[in-house]
């Protein structure tokens, strides 16, 4: 067993100097087994074909980045820090070993079938922790977040893979390290909080909190502008900058909030393939945006739900958006054969508000559920029944 184990390395290694000098079309399988003194075989006993020796090198050396990501990343606090660390560890593992990054960029990237192999899974493993530093650097004002994780994702690995294309093919610079200070100082600024954007931002999202808190408690009606600037801290000339209006204000609450909720299913949603795990990521993160946002939950219960005015309205828009997003799962559901494909799609998507909204009644009035999240296994197990084939 370790005899074959010891084989299989042997024949990974010299495939990779053999495909990152010759090329991999024109690296033939009986070159790699000349090499490794074996029979063509014996590479047949380890691979399927030349293909699969291909696809299998990344494998070690992802594995490899995981774990030293995780062991670099202990003690570490602060999401600028924390990405720093991490974009070094992967820029200096490419630059140490030109064999492999060779290989990577000139016989991996451009291959179409790459990214259907089941190395994908230790890919978004991998990236999934700079998604995490990013998302975490976002939600603790570090970072901005009006940009998506997944672009400041392809703004990260796409640039160091122009640097390294470059030293690769012109061997400019000869160390490409020496280029890494000046990489995070734009990556750095790129996705840094705008210092006056983030003031303007505090006031604006002090005053929408403290509209929530006031719409909820006296009910839109009897709120009033200065309860809310009072509320907010701030002087009644101040919430007039920001909004025309108390309409104004009650109106862009759904806006901030359905973007927001938006996002976070997204990130969810990520890699998610099946219909009813999809459906159950939407209904319980939205219980728990609910449930976590009692203020603004009651204003748009109690204030928005049941006011025609609404309706004509960007906000409505925006959540028919949101709206669409969980449509379309079960559309895709029913195209997949995951759901009856007798289930209407639009009833269905008017199921879940439903109840989540009689939910949400019930539970602002009368306490009962005293938590939204407590009732999120018994909505999907009552959601995906309905939807589901016998």
């Amino acid at each position: 067993m370790n005899s074959k184990l010891s084989t299989k390395e042997l024949i990974l290694k010299v495939a990779g100097k053999l495909f990152s000098t010759k090329g991999f079309l024109e690296t033939k399988i009986s070159d790699i087994s000349f090499l490794v003194e074996v029979t063509d075989s014996t590479i047949y006993e380890h691979f399927k074909n030349k293909e699969d020796i291909l696809f299998a090198i990344p494998e070690e050396k992802t594995q490899k980045l995981i774990e030293n990501n995780e062991q670099h990343l202990k003690g570490l606090v602060g999401a600028e820090i924390k990405l720093r660390k991490l974009i070094w560890n992967y820029f200096d593992f490419l630059a140490n070993d030109r064999e492999y990054t060779t290989l990577l960029i000139f016989e991996l990237r451009p291959n179409r079938d790459f990214y259907d192999t089941d190395h994908q899974k230790l890919i978004r493993q991998f990236i999934q922790e700079y998604r995490k530093v990013i998302v975490e650097g976002q939600n603790n004002g570090e970072f901005r977040s009006d940009i998506r994780p997944s672009i400041i994702l392809n703004l990260i690995f796409g640039t160091i893979d122009q640097i390294l294309i470059t030293w690769l093919v012109e061997n400019k610079p000869s160390d490409p390290l020496s280029l890494f200070e000046d990489l995070f100082d734009l990556i750095k600024h790129a996705i840094a909080k705008d210092t006056l954007k983030k003031e303007s931002e505090d006031k604006r999202n002090k005053i929408l909190d403290a509209a929530a808190k006031v719409f909820s408690e006296y009910g839109y009606n009897k709120a009033r502008i200065q309860d809310i600037a009072k509320l907010a801290g701030l002087g009644d000339a101040t919430v007039y900058n920001y909004f025309s209006s108390k309409e104004d204000i009650l109106f862009t609450l759904p806006i901030e909030k359905t973007k927001e909720l938006l996002s976070i299913q997204t990130e969810h949603l990520n890699g998610i393939k099946r219909g009813d795990l999809r459906l159950k990521v939407l209904i319980t993160d939205y219980l728990h945006y609910l449930e976590s946002h009692r203020e603004y939950s009651s204003t748009c219960l109690f204030d928005l739900r049941y006011k025609m005015t609404f309706y004509q309205k960007e906000a409505y828009n925006l959540f028919r958006d949101f709206a669409r997003v969980f449509y379309n799962t079960i559309l895709d559901g029913i195209a997949k054969d995951e759901f009856r494909p007798s289930l209407n799609p639009y009833v269905a998507t008017k199921m879940i508000f439903g109840v989540i909204d009689h939910s949400l009644l019930s539970s602002l009035k009368f306490g009962r559920p005293e938590r939204l999240t407590s009732i999120s296994d018994p909505i999907n197990t009552l959601i995906l029944s309905s939807f589901k084939k016998r």
